[in-house]
């Protein structure tokens, strides 16, 4: 794991999470946070827990029990997940927490808001 490993999720991002959560019976063990790498940079992906690997990373946020793998950690360090709603929709998406003047820490992917994929 990256140290310091920090992912930020935004109260609203928490709240639509817990609905999600909610919903779906049985209840999951927590959300998947993953990236894979695209020809336009990064994609961030979403799902339900259904199991754990020995190689995933788990980390808790406002109840919610996050898991990710090690690559994706990479990506998501000192990152923000934020709920919004547009006139084009609503959804999932990641902002950077880099400076700017440094893409050491998150290897590129600090290239501002990345909408849920």
């Amino acid at each position: 794991m990256i140290e310091p490993f920090h992912l930020s999720v935004t109260t609203t991002a928490l709240d639509k999470i817990h609905e999600f959560l909610q919903d779906r019976q049985p209840t999951p063990l927590g959300i998947r946070v993953s990236v894979q790498k695209s020809p336009g940079g990064v994609q961030h992906g979403l799902n339900f827990v259904e199991d754990i690997t020995p190689m995933d990373q788990i980390f808790e946020i406002g109840g919610v029990t996050f898991v990710t793998d090690p690559q994706s950690a990479l990506f998501l360090n000192n990152m923000t997940m934020d709920f919004v709603t547009t006139d084009a929709g609503s959804g999932f998406v990641f902002q950077s927490g880099c400076s700017g003047r440094s893409c050491f820490n998150c290897r590129g992917a600090c290239r501002g808001q990345r909408p849920f994929a």
